[in-house]
């Protein structure tokens, strides 16, 4: 039996309060059933207009130039000298927390190399906001002239400086030059990095989702 304070407390009571928090229980479970159908509604809406998600109709399939068994690359619709590596499920890298888990460095080794025998360097943006609703992250590699390419970790020091709210909770500039993203941001909180060929490059938390934009790394 319960133990209980209330002198009176019989054996009628016992029953009443074990049948409420079956009900209780019961409500709790419905919750949190509906939460989950709801949450797997808009997932599947989003996996169907997602232009990244490969079995979507919205995927420009003729862009895709090479299919591993995670991640798959494809040239940018607007910039075809732009190239994305992206996961081939949404749900994927969205567990995982960032592309880069599901990235084999020999892919990012030989878009390096592919870019370095036509004299350039290329720099790799990851933007990941809106973890909640759970976008398909894409991990994107653009080509620069050399001249600029030296150049790039200045500029984008200072501008990630500048970013943001002037009052942040989070450290501004992350130095991903010791270690990876994976171990920089704590896992669930949006941010924006940067890496230079295959040297570590910086990473942002994004405090302000809503003023920091997304195209801020173009």
């Amino acid at each position: 039996m319960e133990k209980t304070d209330r002198e009176y407390y019989t054996l009628d009571d016992m029953f009443v309060s074990k049948a409420a928090k079956g009900a209780r229980s019961g409500e709790e479970e419905e919750t949190q059933r509906r939460k989950a159908i709801r949450e797997h509604q808009q997932l599947a809406a989003r996996m169907e207009k997602c232009p990244y998600c490969f079995d979507s109709s919205e995927l420009s399939k003729h862009l895709i130039i090479a299919i591993g068994t995670k991640i798959y690359l494809h040239l940018y619709a607007l910039d075809i000298k732009n190239i994305l590596v992206t996961c081939i499920q949404m749900d994927a890298c969205c567990k995982k927390n960032n592309v880069l888990n599901s990235v084999p460095e020999w892919f990012r080794n030989a878009l390096v190399k592919m870019f370095e025998a036509k004299d350039l360097d290329c720099v790799f943006l990851e933007t990941n906001m809106s973890v909640k609703k759970r976008y398909h992250m894409v991990y994107e590699c653009i080509p620069l002239p050399k001249e600029v390419g030296d150049m790039a970790p200045i500029y984008f020091k200072k501008a990630i400086m500048e970013s943001d709210e002037e009052w942040s909770v989070n450290k501004k500039l992350i130095d991903l030059s010791a270690k990876d993203i994976r171990k920089s941001v704590p896992k669930g909180l949006p941010y924006f990095s940067v890496d230079f060929g295959l040297q570590g490059g910086f990473a942002h938390v994004i405090e302000d989702q809503h003023k920091f934009p997304h195209y801020f790394g173009k």
